[in-house]
């Protein structure tokens, strides 16, 4: 009985965590783009279904020429109600993020999807980096389909046979 209670206990306060990450965690903002740091970082893979995430370091002048674009960018996606958030990580204040997510140069734009990484290849204008990701997300989320569709063909293959 007291080990029940025990593995109730250890699941509800999973359960917990989790909630608490997806809910409760608030995002600064600036200039539409999502501020993240080592506090905040996991809740934001759990609340926002795409990230474009900028690791830069605000004395690099190829990071002060990209922020505006990225700015601009993040509030174009805004305006159409898009599920891509772009976000932002200091490498001078958040090392530790940096180093995890192998950041070796600046600035650096790594994509965030249903736990996938994926390097950002595109323009770095406003409207090259929305028409990258809303191309990039169309893709992806075309493979999910495709895989979904292979599942279930399976699953009626298996149930047709005994």
């Amino acid at each position: 009985m007291i080990l029940v209670l025990l593995v109730n206990l250890i699941l509800a306060t999973g359960k917990q965590k989790q909630h608490h990450l997806h809910h409760q965690v608030m995002f600064n903002r600036e200039q539409n783009v999502v501020v993240l740091d080592r506090d905040n970082f996991d809740a934001a893979l759990m609340n926002f279904q795409v990230l474009l995430v900028d690791f830069y370091a605000p004395w690099c002048p190829h990071c002060k020429n990209l922020m505006p674009q990225f700015e601009n960018a993040a509030t174009m996606l805004k305006e159409k109600k898009s599920k891509i958030t772009l976000a932002k990580v200091d490498c001078t204040q958040e090392s530790f993020l940096c180093m995890k997510f192998d950041v070796r140069g600046y600035p650096t734009l790594r994509i965030f999807y249903h736990d996938k990484i994926f390097h950002y290849n595109g323009d770095r204008t406003p409207h090259g980096i929305v028409e990258y990701m809303e191309t990039h997300l169309k893709q992806e989320e075309e493979k999910e389909k495709q895989r979904i569709q292979q599942e279930q063909e399976k699953l009626r293959q298996k149930q047709n046979y005994p």
